[in-house]
């Protein structure tokens, strides 16, 4: 067995071990925290995608509401990745129940619309619109 005889030789390896220890430390926390920013906007946009997306239903079901007041709901693509179930409930008042699904994201929203009949021809008022829990 040789016996280390010259120690500044080992002692210059063994700081160069723990300064690249170190430096893998800060690497990893550096990008740990940019995948962790990049997750929250994706969450963020996301629920901004969806939000508009089940404005869009929401519109299209008042739609449908005021030329059919017996319209129950259905599902819409709103473009390859983003579709919303709607389900309508209720006579007079009608709860409208919206789940909006963007890349795997889905919240849901519900709003309640009054059906006005002026004459032949159907108003709406549009009582109530809120994100609900999923």
């Amino acid at each position: 067995m040789k016996i280390l005889t010259h120690k500044r030789g080992s002692i210059a390896l063994i700081s160069l071990l723990i300064i690249s220890a170190f430096t893998l430390l800060i690497v990893l926390a550096a990008s740990e925290a940019s995948v962790s920013t990049y997750e929250r906007y994706l969450n963020e946009s996301s629920g901004e995608t969806s939000y508009y997306g089940a404005e869009s239903c929401l519109e299209e079901a008042i739609i449908r509401l005021e030329s059919d007041t017996n319209f129950a709901g259905g599902t819409l693509t709103i473009d390859n990745d983003t579709t919303c179930t709607i389900t309508v409930a209720g006579t007079t008042d009608k709860t409208v129940s919206i789940s909006v699904d963007f890349l795997n994201y889905t919240q849901n929203y519900e709003a309640v619309i009054r059906l006005i009949q002026n004459g032949s021809i159907y108003n709406s008022e549009l009582i109530s619109w809120q994100e609900i829990g999923n």
